[in-house]
């Protein structure tokens, strides 16, 4: 670890924690975990921390919207920035308690959106620019008869309007959400939180959770067909996210696990 993050948790806490944990492995930010107890979160580069300074504005109002804990930032520094709250504890949800997801899921969509300090992006307009750069740098990694199918997924972009916005966390992911004792405990990362299609959330849910029926079944918003569409669109087009990633930061191995998964969701 750099001595300077050392120092700089050192220096935070009051005292020097007797351990020190880094997880490195995020697209956004350097995490150190101090004593099992408190959680730093550093910017990876300048263009991170404007979704940091959401986070910072946006998770005291969730504290007592949702049924879960979210991260509070009991220390915020500005120069340079970072932020540190105390652990949720827990493990990555793996297969725990629909019935709370549900709940978590109802009450985020449910939230007015005016209410929160959330960016309401152009949907579609940004998932068919999202869409071209995949096709620039990832396709031309794939064969002949997977760039074909590639195409026919980017194409269901421009189909991505007919949905009411609401206030969505955008990375719900298993690491991102914790459970304590079979329970939906926290959910963490919000970093990407928008106002957008609540289909999205429901991307790894829908295709990866053994008990996703129930989750819907438990869920207080419609899911018809044309959600479900959507949300498999969300969930084909994740592992896009990693390769593209590894291209630009120059890690093969990021790049190697990118391609596994679109191969596999294509």
């Amino acid at each position: 670890m750099a001595l300077v993050r050392a120092d700089l948790v050192a220096s935070t806490l009051g005292y020097r924690p007797e351990r020190l944990v880094e997880i490195d492995d995020g697209f956004d930010y350097e995490v150190v975990v101090a004593d099992d107890a408190w959680v730093f979160r550093f910017p990876r580069r300048a263009s991170v921390e404007a979704t940091l300074a959401l986070e910072i504005e946006l998770l005291p109002l969730l504290h007592d919207a949702l049924p879960v804990e979210v991260p509070r930032f009991e220390h915020v520094s500005r120069d340079p920035l970072f932020v540190a709250y105390p652990l949720i504890g827990g493990d990555p949800l793996v297969d725990e308690d629909p019935a709370g997801i549900a709940g978590f899921l109802s009450a985020l969509h449910g939230i007015a959106p005016e209410t929160l300090p959330l960016a309401r992006p152009d949907w579609r307009e940004e998932y068919v620019e999202r869409c071209g750069r995949f096709a620039q740098s990832v396709v031309p990694l794939l064969d002949v008869d997977e760039r074909s199918r590639a195409e026919q997924l980017f194409a269901e972009a421009a189909g991505l309007t007919e949905f009411d916005p609401v206030p969505i966390h955008a990375d719900l992911l298993p690491e991102h959400m914790r459970c304590r004792h079979g329970r939906l405990a926290g959910v963490i990362d919000w970093g990407d939180a928008c106002v957008g299609d609540p289909a999205l959330d429901f991307a790894w849910l829908l295709h990866a959770h053994p008990h996703a029926e129930e989750v819907v079944a438990a869920y207080s918003g419609p899911l018809d067909d044309a959600y479900r569409e959507r949300a498999r669109f969300y969930y084909r087009l994740e592992p896009w996210v990693a390769a593209r990633y590894g291209l630009v930061t120059a890690q093969p191995a990021q790049v190697d696990r990118g391609l596994r998964g679109i191969r596999e969701r294509l």
